[in-house]
C-alpha cells in the first residue's frame, strides 16, 4: 500500500495532463496556498476529473509512442490535450481553470496532496 501512495503522490505531482502555465504555479505558490482552500466536494472532482486526464494519457501516449512522424505527434498531442480539457469541463464541479489551481497547490501542499492521492486510492 504504501509503494502505491508513494506512486500515487508522484503521479500527482508530475501531472502534466492539462498544461499547467508557469505563471500559475509561481502564483501558487506565492500566495502561500493551503488545503483548507480546496473543499471535499472539489477533491471529489477532481480526483474524478484526474482519473478521466489520466486514462486519455495512456491511450495517447500509447499512440504517440509508435509514431516517428512529427507532424502527426504533433497532431496526436494537440488531440489528447482537447480531449483532456474537454474530459475536466465535463466533470461536475470542476472546471479547467480550477483543476489547474488545485493542481498547482497539490504541488506546494503536502496536507492537500496527501488528501488528494487518498481519494485516488480508494
Amino acid at each position: 500500500m504504501k509503494l502505491a501512495r508513494t506512486v500515487s503522490a508522484l503521479a500527482l505531482a508530475t501531472l502534466t495532463g492539462i498544461a499547467m502555465p508557469v505563471a500559475a504555479v509561481a502564483q501558487a505558490q506565492q500566495a502561500t496556498p493551503s488545503a483548507e482552500n480546496v473543499t471535499g466536494d472539489e477533491i471529489d472532482a477532481f480526483v474524478t476529473a484526474y482519473e478521466s486526464v489520466l486514462a486519455i494519457d495512456a491511450e495517447y501516449g500509447a499512440q504517440m509512442a509508435q509514431t516517428t512522424n512529427e507532424a502527426e505527434l504533433e497532431g496526436l498531442q494537440e488531440a489528447a490535450q482537447v480531449r483532456k480539457t474537454e474530459a475536466v469541463e465535463a466533470t461536475p464541479g470542476i472546471d479547467v481553470d480550477r483543476y489547474v489551481e488545485i493542481l498547482a497547490i497539490a504541488q506546494v501542499d503536502a496536507e492537500l496532496s496527501a488528501r488528494i492521492v487518498d481519494r485516488l486510492e480508494r
